[in-house]
């Protein structure tokens, strides 16, 4: 979050500690309905079984 700010600091309206809520409501919509996440990861990502392996890899890759 302090890279984020540090970077769009000046656009930015407010500031919020719920980073992902406003990415994944804001931005990423699609992905609050049922069914989307799972979608995401089984056919977008290839993953056929999601896991706390695949979530922390792409956690990690998240935050590099």
């Amino acid at each position: 979050m302090e890279t984020f700010t540090r970077l769009f600091g000046s656009l930015l309206l407010f500031v919020s500690d719920s980073f992902d809520w406003v990415v994944i409501n804001g931005y990423l919509g699609g992905l609050s309905r049922r069914g989307q996440v799972s979608y995401l990861f089984q056919n977008v990502v290839g993953e056929p079984v999601i896991g706390r392996e695949v979530l922390s890899r792409r956690t990690n890759e998240y935050q590099a």
